[in-house]
């Protein structure tokens, strides 16, 4: 078990997954969380999913642009992508496609938590 003194409990590690597209104000709201969360030291992957993953285009979510600034990852599903015709499109440059297997090995670590939103 990890202790406030143990400084690996300081560098908290979180899976943030959104399935929602931008036009949900709340959504603004849990990107920037996570944007804080890596600003703060701490290893955050916001993995899009659903209709999440429109927000991988460039100009779409500033907020994942400076996400990855702050050296936060955003990963983006594969499978969601060809089901929205947008597995050719240009996505932001840092963003890697993935599938679910990496996001099931995350969400499986106890070391990770995870939010969905």
């Amino acid at each position: 078990m990890r202790t406030a003194s143990d400084p690996e409990a300081e560098r908290l590690r979180f899976l943030l997954i959104e399935s929602q597209a931008v036009a949900t104000p709340a959504g603004a709201g849990f990107r920037h969380d996570a944007v804080t969360q890596a600003r703060m030291g701490h290893s955050v992957v916001l993995f899009l999913i659903q209709d999440g993953v429109t927000l991988a285009l460039p100009g779409r979510a500033p907020e994942l642009e400076a996400l990855l600034e702050a050296g936060g990852r955003v990963w983006v599903d594969a499978f969601s992508l060809d089901q929205r015709g947008l597995h050719e499109a240009g996505l932001l440059p840092s963003a890697l496609t993935t599938d679910m297997d990496a996001v099931a090995a995350a969400v499986l670590d106890p070391a990770v938590r995870v939010v969905w939103h």
